[in-house]
């Protein structure tokens, strides 16, 4: 009960920080209003059209750095950059514990089951964080196309079935049948998980050679 009980105040604290940090995508808007100001500027009469079309490019320029700056640094700028590198580990640690786990079904031992455990341990709070800074990352926004909806909600399984996986290790270990029917379908699930984040980060069919 402890274990539960402090898992689930890390994961308020960690959610607590994605409602504080998450923001859409809020340029455009300001992108949008500086280019109606900028033609209205153009259209007034009496004035050097390409003189006045300068400077309104100019300062139109400027503060799009301005703001791009100011968004991409800080605290909350550093937390919506920090999505990739924090998948690796839960991935790693949660595909290691299902090929560990198929060692336990040939032979098991309690070494073994040690370290099935604390892998399962370790990358079900990695897979929370990483799915709380995929949150971050977009910001509360639940727009996209097809590949980024089932990343996104794919993630969060993977993530809530990586806690029920590690609640039936603590609370039952010898349950081994009810562990294998969560962990497997959680290997699975990373591997598609995997094939999507690379379809967003490097375009679609992204392994076609």
């Amino acid at each position: 009960m402890n274990f539960v009980l402090r898992l689930g105040a890390g994961i308020f604290l960690l959610f607590s920080a994605t409602i504080a940090f998450a923001h859409g995508d809020e340029k455009h808007g300001e992108e949008n209003t500086r280019a109606v100001a900028s033609e209205a500027v153009r259209a007034q009469p009496g004035h050097d059209m390409e003189a006045m079309g300068g400077a309104a490019v100019s300062e139109e320029t400027t503060q799009g750095h301005d703001t791009e700056q100011v968004e991409s640094g800080g605290i909350a700028g550093v937390l919506k950059s920090l999505h990739p590198a924090t998948v690796h580990f839960p991935i790693a640690l949660l595909l290691m514990a299902a090929l560990t786990e198929l060692f336990v079904m040939a032979r098991r031992t309690p070494e073994r089951e040690a370290a099935v455990k604390i892998m399962i341990y370790g990358g079900a709070a990695g897979a929370v964080v990483a799915a709380l800074f995929g949150w971050i990352h977009t910001g509360l926004w639940f727009g996209g196309d097809t590949v980024m909806q089932l990343h996104r909600w794919n993630g969060m399984l993977i993530a809530a079935l990586s806690l029920v996986a590690a609640w039936i290790a603590f609370q039952n270990p010898q349950s081994r049948l009810a562990f294998r029917l969560t962990l497997f379908p959680i290997a699975a699930l990373l591997i598609a998980q995997g094939y999507m984040g690379g379809e967003l980060a490097h375009g679609l069919n992204h392994l076609k050679l």
